[in-house]
């Protein structure tokens, strides 16, 4: 049996040890309680959370992100789609999705402006070309005539010119409907000259009219002296051919 001082003194230490726990007991829950305490613990969850959610999202299985809470220990607030910047549901707006970083995908209004900018370079192109292709074929003759093969106008106002007078150079015959760029230079006709029709008679550069207007001038006999006038020092002669000897 234990000695009556042995006795006291384990009596002693077992009673040490408890007040012992008991106070570091006591201490550890008023850290807990802490505000820097539960701060800090906050703050490495988050740090760890982030990392793991980094991590994931590179892997094949994508998770959503944790919910993280801020140092004063509130939790936030969850992401809904009032907060994510997004092109409006009920926009008639085509939208298309643009890669970023190279994995990342942002959905983003489609520039509708880049189909028509493609579209009007062609356009922009023809309308060039129309423009060498007028300058070209106004340098052949002081007289074009801008005519179509199956127009009985353009037949008229060819027969008048070419079989009825003597005209040095000779006036040079433009078939539209033959020609690449037909359209085109009808078109730029119709803007340079205000006649948008077949014949258009054009003397140094300047419309005298189409199949009418070259039958009246002929008529009154006037045609001559109205090429002479636009033609100037280019054309070396005009004459009637029944009159020639």
């Amino acid at each position: 049996m234990l000695s009556q001082r042995r006795f006291k003194l384990l009596t002693i230490g077992v009673l040490v040890f408890i007040i012992i726990t008991l106070y570091y007991s006591g201490d550890a829950r008023r850290v807990q309680n802490q505000k820097f305490y539960q701060s800090t613990v906050a703050a490495i969850e988050a740090h760890r959370d982030t990392k793991n959610f980094g991590t994931t999202a590179e892997g094949s299985s994508r998770k959503e992100p944790p919910n993280l809470r801020p140092a004063d220990g509130t939790p936030m607030k969850p992401i809904t789609d009032e907060m994510k910047p997004a092109i409006p549901k009920d926009s008639d707006e085509e939208t298309e999705e643009i890669p970023i970083a190279g994995r990342t995908k942002m959905t983003v209004a489609k520039n509708r402006n880049e189909p028509e900018k493609q579209e009007q370079a062609p356009v922009a192109d023809e309308h060039i070309e129309a423009k060498t292709e007028l300058n070209s074929i106004l340098k052949r003759s002081p007289i074009i005539i801008f005519s179509k093969s199956y127009c009985p106008h353009s037949a008229r106002a060819k027969s008048i010119i070419l079989d009825q007078y003597s005209i040095v150079p000779a006036p040079y015959v433009v078939e539209l409907d033959q020609h690449p760029l037909g359209p085109q230079l009808q078109a730029l006709l119709g803007e340079n000259t205000g006649r948008r029709t077949v014949p258009n008679v054009l003397v140094s550069g300047r419309s005298i009219g189409g199949g009418d207007d070259v039958a009246a001038l002929h008529e009154k006999d006037e045609l001559a002296s109205t090429l002479k006038s636009f033609g100037g020092k280019w054309l070396q002669g005009v004459s009637h051919k029944a009159s020639d000897n």
